[in-house]
């Protein structure tokens, strides 16, 4: 079967079968009398179903004008709609059948219509926040400041480090998955946000952080016996002032 088949069926078929699976169990099931709350439930029902099902098309769209982070992030918040659209009209539905009336059924609309539009302006901050990241990503990669620069340059330097603790048989021993102090670093680094690399003093301190970093390895590499020892001593206490000293790189960038 071509992709294009599959594609036709995933995103046109399947999303219309569901759809006319819904409307038939609704008849189906339907009360002796059909209220307004019937046509209330069925329309939602269906308008929910087509909300999901635009979003797992959105999930096959590539595109560099959109982050990972955002399909991410949009994805939690489509989820989160739709499991409390869904239990909301459970509820109401099962509650109010010995009080439904007019005024109630226009309740229930409201809230429903203020769920939607709750959903909607949050997912249209959420775009504007991710174009706002990448215009200031693209902006740090044309000053050659990307922040994936950063993280690989720490990264670097933690495998080197790993490498050599593990030559030298120096053990690192921690309650967290870290293998050797510059874990610690290279995390904290990896959470730095984009802002912080366009502040010329916060890029600054952090380069020289690497400098440093770069100069105790050096260090712990020409070291033997107990001076490896006390330079791996050296490099905890850095990380720890360099953890402290990113914290305050951040709260800087900020201001």
């Amino acid at each position: 079967m071509s992709k294009r088949i599959i594609y036709i069926i995933a995103n046109a078929v399947l999303p219309i079968v569901v759809i006319a699976i819904t409307i038939s169990l609704f008849f189906i099931f339907k009360p002796q009398e059909i209220t307004s709350l019937f046509w209330i439930n069925l329309v939602y029902t269906i308008f929910l179903e087509a909300v999901f099902f635009c979003y797992l098309n959105f999930l096959q769209v590539k595109t560099k004008k959109i982050s990972r982070p955002f399909f991410a992030i949009f994805g939690t918040y489509c989820l989160y709609y739709l499991v409390l659209g869904f239990v909301g009209m459970l509820v109401y539905s099962f509650i109010s059948i010995p009080v439904s009336t007019l005024d109630t059924h226009k309740i229930y609309i409201a809230v429903l219509i203020a769920l939607t539009v709750v959903w909607i302006i949050i997912s249209v901050l959420t775009v504007q926040t991710d174009n706002n990241y990448r215009k200031t990503v693209e902006a740090l990669k044309e000053q050659g400041q990307s922040p994936n620069f950063y993280n690989q340059k720490i990264a670097l330097l933690a495998s080197r480090y790993e490498k050599l603790c593990a030559k030298k048989g120096l053990k690192y021993e921690t309650l967290s998955s870290n293998r050797t102090e510059l874990d610690r670093l290279k995390g904290k680094i990896s959470f730095l946000t984009p802002n912080v690399f366009r502040n010329e003093t916060a890029v600054a301190q952090i380069l020289a952080l690497f400098d440093k970093c770069e100069n105790l390895i050096d260090e712990i590499e020409k070291a033997t016996g107990d001076h490896a020892v006390e330079a791996q001593k050296k490099m905890q206490q850095f990380v720890d002032n360099a953890v402290a000293e990113l914290d305050m790189v951040k709260n800087l960038a900020r201001g």
